[in-house]
């Protein structure tokens, strides 16, 4: 019975935020949200959702368009948070320490998966300052190795004008946000790839052609061929 009531109580409460945050895109942000590539992804299953990181708007925006639940990972300190807090639980928001060993949280991302939900998961582990994509961190492999779940590439683009990279305050975008879903991805496809480096690169290359930025590498190697 209690799982029964709880479950009311999480499609009330997201169908409630749904509604939400499309006015709230609309107004007072101002946003025209353009969304590409949902029929790409598929409506059951345990799926990890890959995503570039260019603002803290991305979480919120990601949710909104994806046409199912989306669980996220997160800071490990995101759950504490006044209001965000709450909201992170109900999203059931997978907590993890930043660039540090967290086999629990690996461990709950790899259940979330396993049980159906669909996990999305920013690699590179920050935001981007500069707006390029940075290096992913290696992590995402470990859990793709565990649960062999398909992958879903997203390009995430101008959710920056909604929070600047170091703003925690949201301001009036007056402009398009694109959430760009790419070609679902068999797992098996990437790790059969001959190393982690060549499997990290693949994904990078896979969410950096749906966001049109480049990667930190391309731009490291620019740099010194220009010297």
């Amino acid at each position: 019975m209690r799982a029964l009531w709880n479950r009311i109580v999480f499609d009330i409460a997201y169908v409630l935020f749904k509604v939400l945050f499309a006015i709230t895109f609309r107004f007072p942000f101002f946003v025209w949200l353009r969304i590409e590539g949902r029929r790409n992804v598929p409506r059951r299953g345990g799926l990890i959702v890959v995503a570039n990181h260019l603002s803290l708007a991305d979480p919120p925006v990601l949710w909104y368009a994806f046409p199912r639940h989306l669980c996220f990972m997160g800071r490990a300190d995101i759950p504490s948070i006044p209001i965000i807090g709450p909201i992170a639980r109900l999203a059931k928001t997978v907590p993890i320490k930043q660039r540090a060993p967290d086999r629990l949280g690996l461990k709950l991302a790899i259940e979330t998966i396993q049980s159906g939900e669909a996990l999305a998961i920013f690699p590179e582990g920050e935001l981007s300052e500069s707006g390029d994509l940075q290096p992913f961190l290696p992590g995402i492999l470990l859990i793709l190795r565990q649960t062999r779940a398909p992958v879903l590439p997203v390009g995430l683009i101008g959710t920056d004008k909604i929070l600047p990279y170091g703003k925690l305050v949201p301001k009036p975008a007056f402009g398009v946000v694109t959430v760009r879903f790419g070609e679902l991805i068999p797992a098996e496809r990437i790790l059969s790839l001959p190393t982690a480096e060549a499997q990290l690169a693949f994904l990078e290359e896979q969410v950096a052609r749906l966001s049109g930025q480049k990667r930190k590498c391309e731009t490291v190697d620019s740099s010194l061929r220009s010297e």
